[in-house]
Order: C-alpha cells, then sequence, then structure tokens
C-alpha cells in the first residue's frame, strides 16, 4: 500500500499496439528504440506513453509496477500539480507515441470535444472517449503523409485534370474562375468532396481502373500519382485513393512537425514520428482501411480551411519549444552536446521525459550527484510536479523531448 508520493524521478513501462500498418523485422523502429529484438514478422506500430485507458502505462514505485492511470487518481496534485489536476479534473490531458509506419493508415480525421461527446454516446464502440483529438506529429527521420483538402484552385484543376472523374461528377468549374467567394469555394469543394465519398460502387470501380490504367502507362507521374498506384496494390479499389489525389502530399525532414486541429483530414503515409494529442483514441475513418468507416460524420466535420496547414521547421540545434497549439500539451526537444546541463528549479507540474538518442543523467537535489538517475535512449520517466529541482546532464551528445502541460 502506497501512502505517499515522494518527490523523485519514477521510470515508466510502457506498451505497444501491434498493428498491421506498422514496420516488421529489421526495419521496426520501435524495437530499436526501446532495446528488444523484434519477433518475426510481428508488426511494431506505436508505443503508447500515457493514462488511456485502452493502453496504460506502468509507473515503477519501489520496483513494483503499478497502473500510472490508478497513481494519480491517488496522488493527483503530487503528480500532476494543482493547476493541471484543477484544470483537467485529476486527470493526465495528454498522450505521448511513437507511431512506426511501414504501410498507410486510414484516411482520417478527429472530432472537436462537442461532436467527441456524441459519438462517444452514440456508439462507445467505435468511440471510445469522449475527448478531442488535436496532435503534433514530428519527424523522427521523416514523414510522408497526405493532409488537408487542397485550395480551390488546385482542388478544381485536380478534378478538371482526370476526365473520367470529372465526367463522373459532372462538373464544368474551370480554375480561372474567380467569381467564387470563400465561403462559396468551400461550398463547392464540400460538394464535390461529399459527391465522391458518395460514388456507386460500378462508379468508384471504372474511376479507379481507369486511372490506374492511365498511370501505369505514364512515366511522368507526380508523387500523388505515383502514391495512388502503390497504394492501390495494398488495398486494391478503395475510395480513399481518390484523397490522394485531392489533398496536399508533404513531406517532412527529420525534427519538422505539423499539427492537425479538429476536422483536418489526414492519412500518414509512411516514416518515423513522435506524435503527442490530447488524451483520446477518436478516429473517425473514410477510406484506406478495412477497418470502420464513417463518411457521413468525416463530411460533417470536415475542415475546409485552405490557410489552416503549416509545417513546424525546428531551427535550433540545442533546444526548441514546439509552438503550443492546445491546452494540453506543449512539446520541448533537446540535442544537448556531451557534457551540457538543463536546469529547471522551479518546476511545479507534471513533466514526461523521452531519451530518443544515447543517454541522460538527472540529478534531483543541487550539488548531491549521488541522488541521479540515468535514462537511456528508448526510457521514458515522470517528473511530478512535486519535484522542484532537477537537472539534465547530458553524458553523451543526446537527444530527448519533454512534454508538459502550457500554463497559458
Amino acid at each position: 500500500m502506497i501512502t505517499k508520493f515522494l518527490p523523485k524521478v519514477y521510470r515508466l513501462k510502457n506498451k505497444i499496439q501491434n498493428y498491421s500498418w506498422g514496420t516488421k523485422n529489421d526495419l521496426a523502429y520501435i524495437p530499436k528504440l526501446i532495446g528488444i529484438k523484434p519477433e518475426e514478422n510481428i508488426p511494431y506500430a506505436e508505443l503508447w506513453i500515457g493514462t488511456h485507458k485502452n493502453l496504460p502505462s506502468e509507473i515503477y514505485i519501489e520496483n513494483q509496477l503499478f497502473p500510472l492511470d490508478k497513481i494519480i487518481e491517488k496522488f493527483p496534485k503530487e503528480i500532476l500539480g494543482e493547476f493541471v489536476s484543477g484544470k483537467f479534473n485529476n486527470k493526465l490531458p495528454f498522450l505521448l507515441k511513437i507511431l512506426s509506419i511501414g504501410q498507410a493508415l486510414s484516411i482520417q480525421a478527429h472530432p472537436n470535444k462537442e461532436l467527441a461527446k456524441l459519438l462517444h454516446l452514440k456508439d462507445p464502440v467505435n468511440y471510445p472517449d469522449d475527448n478531442h483529438k488535436p496532435e503534433i506529429a514530428i519527424a523522427i527521420d521523416e514523414l510522408e503523409l497526405i493532409v488537408g483538402v487542397k485550395s480551390f484552385k488546385e482542388f478544381i484543376a485536380t478534378i478538371n485534370k482526370y476526365p473520367v472523374l470529372k465526367d463522373s461528377l459532372n462538373i464544368a468549374i474551370s480554375v480561372t474562375d474567380n467569381k467564387y467567394s470563400k465561403t462559396e469555394q468551400e461550398r463547392i469543394i464540400k460538394k464535390i468532396y461529399s459527391d465522391i465519398m458518395f460514388l456507386s460502387n460500378q462508379k468508384l470501380d471504372n474511376i479507379i481502373i481507369s486511372l490506374v490504367k492511365q498511370f501505369e502507362k505514364n512515366s511522368h507521374l507526380t508523387l500523388e500519382e505515383k502514391e495512388f498506384l502503390v497504394q492501390y496494390q495494398q488495398f486494391g479499389v478503395d475510395i480513399g485513393l481518390l484523397s490522394i489525389l485531392l489533398f496536399n502530399y508533404l513531406k517532412l525532414g527529420k525534427d519538422e512537425a505539423i499539427f492537425t486541429t479538429a476536422g483536418i483530414p489526414h492519412a500518414y503515409l509512411r516514416g518515423n514520428i513522435i506524435e503527442c494529442m490530447a488524451n483520446s483514441d477518436n478516429v473517425v475513418r473514410a477510406g484506406l482501411t478495412k477497418k470502420y468507416k464513417d463518411i457521413p460524420t468525416l463530411l460533417e466535420m470536415l475542415n475546409y480551411n485552405f490557410n489552416s496547414l503549416q509545417i513546424i521547421k525546428n531551427n535550433d540545434k540545442q533546444i526548441y519549444k514546439y509552438p503550443k497549439m492546445t491546452d494540453e500539451f506543449e512539446i520541448t526537444m533537446y540535442n544537448l552536446q556531451k557534457g551540457l546541463t538543463h536546469i529547471e528549479d522551479d518546476n511545479d507540474s507534471i513533466v514526461i521525459i523521452l531519451v530518443l538518442e544515447n543517454e541522460i543523467q538527472i540529478e534531483t537535489e543541487k550539488d548531491l550527484k549521488q541522488n541521479s538517475i540515468n535514462i537511456t535512449k528508448g526510457e521514458a520517466v515522470l517528473i511530478p510536479a512535486n519535484l522542484n529541482y532537477y537537472k539534465i546532464f547530458a553524458n553523451n551528445n543526446s537527444k530527448f523531448i519533454c512534454v508538459s502541460v502550457p500554463k497559458n
């Protein structure tokens, strides 16, 4: 029986989701990160660090493991701090993940808080919680993805580029038309995209097969057209293939990031990433998946704001705080050279640290090096709110992230 929660650094034991799209064997990134041997042909898709009920982390206390969510329930102010526990009802507000993407994830978007509550009430099986899911994806090496509907001009140009698609939808809009307001542009795109998503099986089959034949004959394909063929080999005739052509295709470099708010459609295609989100697992899917698809809900909630996407470039070589985009979390990335230190002497809120390269040493009392703990690559630790002072020392050139909750 634990009667008090001491101010110290706590190691976490985190768990893996073996979704089919994860990387396997020699390509499996998560086993390399956490230092285990991958089982043959088992996909290693996600490492979860947090308290979500689907896969909560565990915390080591006096060499025993306890569910992190239960410990936080028992000691909310000691672990979360007064501000976080008060604002988020004594719960950890974020979920940190590592994703290793070998095959495309589904075309998806996430609901806002109001819609999440309705979906969970109506269908708790497919919508397992009532929270929203704003999220950031940070490329560990690189990330290829499609995200957000193209601008009006690009969207209409894409439709007009493929006669089989244009004729099936009976569309007659020119990219030179400047008579539409922003509201009208969004209305037109929403109508066209809705018509696409509700195409009959016969029409969809005809469009996809015609485009496949067209692309296979062409030696000068765009990146989107090449990706269309790649995903056709994986999924066959699937409504999500058309979104590859109609969404923005992006490629993030190392440490670059993108933030997706409620209603922004996206699909990760390949790469290894850090992902952090509000503590939710709500996903509205509409293609490139064998899982449950909820196309009416996706269309209802889609955000057609053409200016809502921004690649966040990490230009700081030592410490970089990614912009705060939501109340639930913010991430700081550290690249500390050997011998450098980082000191926190006024901590009053929970922090989770994950080491990505080499190792760090955390001291918890000034001038007392014996009160220290070594954290190696792939390990995550919890810094509770009641640990006011800690000092991070880089034993080698080390890379790690700190996830905290913003106060403003």
